[in-house]
C-alpha cells in the first residue's frame, strides 16, 4: 500500500510509525533477500532460488491478507447515492 493511501487510513502517529517500520523492513529486507537467494542458488541452483523468493512473496502476501483489516466503513452506498 502506498504512503498516500496509508495516510488516508491512519492517524498521524500511526502513519509516522508505519512509514518508519516500512522503511526499516525495506532497508533490512533487500540485503537479506539477496543473501538468501544467493545461498539457495549456490546450494540448490537458480530455479530453487526463484521458487524460494516466490514462496516468501506469497507468504508475506498471505500474512498481510490475514492481518490487515479495513478501518473505514464501506463507501459503496455513498458512491451509489451520488
Amino acid at each position: 500500500m502506498g504512503q498516500t493511501r496509508l495516510g488516508l487510513r491512519a492517524n498521524l502517529p500511526q502513519f509516522a510509525l508505519l512509514v518508519g517500520v516500512n522503511a526499516l523492513v525495506g532497508e533490512m529486507g533487500r540485503p537479506g533477500a539477496k543473501l538468501l537467494a544467493g545461498i539457495v542458488a549456490d546450494a540448490f541452483g537458480l530455479r530453487a532460488a526463484i521458487w524460494t523468493v516466490a514462496a516468501l512473496t506469497a507468504a508475506s502476501g498471505l500474512i498481510v491478507a490475514v492481518r490487515m483489516y479495513e478501518t473505514h466503513p464501506a463507501t459503496r452506498a455513498v458512491a451509489a447515492e451520488g
